[in-house]
């Protein structure tokens, strides 16, 4: 037998020391180093999907306002100062506001359980939290004289300080908001999400100016119409919420396309934090240099601006490259596509649908000559069904995985085609021949060389090819009449015998001549 050979004061101290700074700096680098490697360990782990990492992310920036508020309530419980700024800021949290902030914890809390009621609860809690907000917007506007900023800790909030410690008109207003945008963001229609995603966005912008006025030492950005300054902390705490709501919503609306996974996406969430993070730190190094005299204004204003180029620069270097290495991964994907498009998975020869362009481009008129000859050759394998009843239709497949390689070590030229219309059928395009016998070369070729049998021994089964060979020529033919003629040769040369070949030939009514 021979077988085929396998092919992620006491309230307001006026003294602009760098202490609070450091804090705050140290705080913003820790909250970074836990988002991170919040992010890494999820995406470390191959099982869990990348979006845990998301959701991970979610509920630690739904944690920071509680933990906040909860060190400000027991700073308060405590009286104790370090505690009611929370070692960040230079002004205290009203315990109003802390509780607010509490009742947001608690709602989203609420509406991220299973219980009956949960999510009325949850709406409930974050409804009552923006109503303190809209109680004291109302009083500083219209000079109610409600008693918010009192309802917890009153005698300590009215004795001892030259200016008591009251909920700031900016905190109140960003509470308003983000309890909104908290209560729109479950809505199920786009617009409620957009409004929500706005909200929240106009929100961390008050908060933004709160924190970069901290630390540039310029009230202006957090003290509106001579009332109480809002704490840096109560800004951190904003600044939480409002990425929750971004984050909760990635999907949909405004922040669809930096979530997005393509390009654009990772482009956008790489660019943002540091369009947003860079210009506030090299701003407060340039201030820290001067206020030290380390350099002098002008020439703090030139290194800022330096630093900033080469910062941009190096950034975008290195998502160029980014976008380089995925570009050229969508081009290697496309041509795998295009390839699977036009080819046989099982074989990897081309398929029908490919041989038909490849016979089409062959019949254009501007291609035919009359004086070249081309050949269609049809082969259909003899013996197949058996392979696959005795031997399984694993072994089917590897016989015809076999015989691809076979058939193209058979071609002629480089020009030539093998291709597998489907089945146990494939077919040949011999571009360039001179005469029938040099296409019957071909076909003698390959039935001579086809093995016999296949299978392990004593298993094997009886094998063999059969060929039906049609010469083309400059006249007007379509690639179906060619093919069928093709056919009806192979089968000719099936009928009479199995094992063979044999030439289509038009004689007087349309006959087919016989075998070679």
């Amino acid at each position: 037998m021979r077988r085929m050979r396998p092919i992620d004061e006491r309230n307001l101290i006026s003294d602009r020391s760098a202490a609070p700074k450091i804090y705050l700096w140290l705080y913003f680098l820790q909250v970074c180093s836990s988002l991170r490697a919040a992010c890494s360990a999820r995406l470390q782990r191959a099982s869990i999907p990348k979006l845990t990492c998301r959701f991970t992310v979610v509920r630690l920036l739904a944690t920071i306002p509680v933990a906040i508020a909860a060190i400000v309530i027991g700073g308060w419980a405590l009286d104790d100062e370090a505690l009611k700024r929370v070692g960040l800021s230079s002004v205290t949290m009203n315990p109003a506001a802390a509780l607010a902030f509490l009742l947001i914890g608690a709602g989203l809390f609420a509406r991220s359980r299973s219980f009956r009621k949960a999510a009325t609860l949850g709406a409930v809690l974050i409804g009552g939290a923006g109503c303190m907000g809209a109680i004291k917007l109302v009083d500083l506007i219209f000079g109610t004289h409600v008693n918010l900023d009192s309802i917890l800790f009153a005698s300590q909030l009215s004795g001892g300080y030259v200016l008591p410690s009251r909920m700031a008109p900016n905190t109140a207003g960003s509470l308003v908001v983000i309890s909104i945008a908290l209560l729109l963001m479950r809505s199920g229609s786009d617009r409620a999400v957009v409004t929500a995603q706005a909200l929240a966005c106009l929100a961390s912008l008050v908060a933004l100016f709160t924190v970069v006025g901290h630390l540039y030492g310029v009230a202006a950005f957090y003290v509106v119409a001579a009332q109480h300054p809002m704490a840096l902390h109560a800004a951190i705490a904003c600044l939480s919420l409002s990425g929750y709501i971004m984050l909760a919503t990635a999907d949909r609306g405004l922040v669809a396309r930096i979530s997005d996974p393509g390009p654009a996406g990772r482009l956008s969430r790489a660019l943002l934090p540091a369009a947003l993070v860079i210009p506030v730190v090299l701003g407060w190094l340039r201030q820290e240099g001067e206020i030290a005299g380390l350099f002098s204004h002008e020439a703090g204003v030139a290194i800022m601006v330096m630093l900033t180029m080469i910062s941009m620069t190096v950034l975008i270097w290195l998502n160029a490259g980014w976008l380089l290495a995925s570009d050229k991964l969508r081009c290697l994907a496309e041509a795998e596509v295009a390839h699977m498009a036009g080819h046989d998975f099982l074989t990897g020869l081309p398929n029908r649908s490919q041989f038909m362009e490849r016979l089409l481009a062959r019949l254009v008129p501007g291609r035919r000559r009359a004086d070249v000859l081309f050949a269609v050759v049809t082969m259909d394998l003899d013996g197949f069904k058996q392979v696959n009843d005795q031997l399984g239709h694993a072994a089917g497949d590897a016989l015809l995985r076999e015989v691809a390689l076979f058939l193209r070590a058979c071609l002629y030229r480089h020009d030539d085609l093998v291709a597998r219309l489907g089945g146990d059928e494939f077919v040949m395009l011999l571009d360039r021949v001179s005469s029938a016998e040099e296409a019957a070369v071909v076909a003698n070729r390959i039935v001579a060389n086809m093995p016999r049998q296949y299978g392990p021994e004593g298993e094997a089964v009886a094998i063999g090819i059969s060929v039906g060979i049609v010469l083309a020529d400059g006249s007007a033919q379509t690639s179906e009449a060619l093919l069928h003629k093709a056919d009806l040769a192979l089968y000719h040369a099936k009928r009479t015998g199995k094992g063979r070949f044999s030439l289509y030939q038009a004689v007087e009514g349309g006959a087919l001549e016989g075998a070679l």
